[in-house]
């Protein structure tokens, strides 16, 4: 079977679009591009796209501007609507112009499919741009799914970007275009050994074919095996992400690890991936970082601790939680407005927008309520609210005490929220109260004494 029958069959197979769809096909002027373009022109009636030329002009090379004739010339010879563009010499980088290049030619196939309502970008990747692709990714590591390579499709915008030459080598296309008489221009860059994708195709790559002429079909074997078993593996982590993973901002995850306990940490190792990578969108996060939060949250670890990410993520330990979030914006101005105050006696006081307190001299009465006594003298008073001090104790009853910063422990409050504790003092600082934990035992031991109530109530 001829190259222009295989290409008819896998199209009509994959149904990728309908016949008199527009689709949106880049095209160099290279072999490949001018290949795929002369296949699409000459496939059957029935499922022959519309076909939209999108081509840039990078200004790299004198020869571009003879290719950009020769295409205009083509489109018009043959009735194809050309859509192109032209790289300014004045926007090249001085470095990383590849990339940029990159940048410029995918954001200009946007604005391609925007304007003509396709939902379709070809492009001319082929077995051969696959497997170098794999070896370059084998070589620089990182992580798993980056080993898929070339993907037959995938979505782009708001479109889909088709490889419809995946299965074809390099040599096939170049033998079909001879034999059909399709002109192309080549690219000198092409032989520059200077760049890593050319040295492994002019030195890697012969020796793999030579080993098995196998290789292409080979490889493309082994990243589509690879893409599905991936898919299934995000599928199937869904469930354990909906039940342990709570998304209360955009910014933000919050993993209870309690829910994890049973699962293997190969399971867990899935489920950070899929979380900082889909939906978090953490970019560059490496397979050594995955590993060094996988130690966080071991039940071997400390309790409270936190590693940076990229781009100014953090991932947290806070107890029985692993916190994913964007590290807050550190302020530089006025420092917070000191929260020590004197209590006024028989009024209440706000914690939170849920909580609230208030010291009475009458016992009352109040729904959702916690209430302590107190039996304390008039030299005690005033009353006071002011954060921890190091050194700070409470009284647990019979002449023991317990240090503040263990009833924080106990009660689990996050280190970035314990400057945000608030103790209730007598007059001389004896702590009475860590409001909304712990209560100190102030029991009647003298005459002289009468009873406060200390009311904390949460409101619903």
């Amino acid at each position: 079977m001829d190259l222009q029958k295989q290409f008819n069959f896998i199209v009509k197979q994959k149904a990728w679009w309908q016949a008199g769809d527009a689709v949106v096909v880049a095209v160099s002027t290279g072999v490949d591009s001018m290949t795929l373009l002369y296949l699409l022109q000459h496939l059957p009636r029935a499922v022959r796209p519309k076909i939209i030329v999108a081509y840039v002009d990078h200004q790299l090379r004198q020869q571009s501007v003879e290719e950009t004739r020769y295409i205009a010339n083509y489109c018009s010879e043959h009735g194809l609507l050309l859509k192109q563009a032209v790289w300014s010499k004045d926007d090249h980088p001085t470095t990383g112009i590849e990339a940029a290049a990159r940048t410029f030619r995918y954001g200009f196939f946007e604005r391609v499919l925007k304007e003509t309502g396709s939902t379709c970008l070809l492009t001319a990747h082929h077995g051969d741009d696959l497997v170098e692709t794999v070896i370059m990714k084998l070589v620089r590591g990182g992580q798993l799914a980056s080993l898929t390579g070339i993907r037959e499709t995938r979505s782009f915008a708001d479109a889909k970007m088709i490889r419809p030459l995946l299965s074809f080598s390099k040599q096939q296309l170049e033998s079909f275009a001879q034999t059909t008489g399709i002109r192309w221009f080549e690219d000198e860059t092409n032989q520059q050994l200077a760049v890593e994708r050319n040295r492994i195709r002019h030195g890697v790559m012969p020796l793999l074919k030579a080993e098995n002429q196998q290789l292409l079909p080979h490889v493309l074997s082994y990243t589509n095996q690879l893409a599905d078993n991936l898919a299934a593996i995000e599928f199937l982590i869904q469930p354990l992400i909906r039940s342990a993973v709570g998304f209360s901002e955009k910014q933000r995850a919050e993993i209870d690890l309690d829910s994890l306990k049973d699962f293997p940490d190969s399971v867990v190792k899935c489920l950070l991936e899929e979380v900082f990578e889909h939906y978090l969108r953490i970019p560059n996060v490496s397979v050594d970082q995955l590993d060094e939060v996988l130690g966080l949250i071991q039940p071997t670890a400390r309790p409270q601790a936190k590693m940076d990410l990229e781009a100014g993520w953090q991932a947290r330990r806070v107890y029985q939680s692993l916190i994913i979030c964007k590290e807050p914006q550190k302020i530089v101005g006025k420092p917070e407005k000191d929260r020590t105050f004197m209590v006024i006696l028989d009024r209440w006081y706000s914690l939170s927008p849920s909580t609230k307190f208030g010291v009475f001299t009458a016992h009352k009465t109040v729904a959702n309520s916690k209430l302590t006594t107190f039996y304390l003298q008039d030299t005690d008073l005033p009353l006071q609210v002011r954060s921890p001090k190091a050194g700070d104790r409470l009284s647990i009853g019979h002449g023991q005490h317990q240090k503040v910063s263990r009833v924080l422990i106990n009660a689990k409050v996050p280190n970035d929220q314990r400057e945000r504790t608030l103790l209730l003092v007598n007059a001389r600082g004896t702590v009475l109260s860590v409001l909304g934990l712990k209560n100190a035992v102030v029991p009647r031991d003298s005459e002289d004494t009468r009873p406060y109530f200390l009311i904390e109530v949460r409101q619903k």
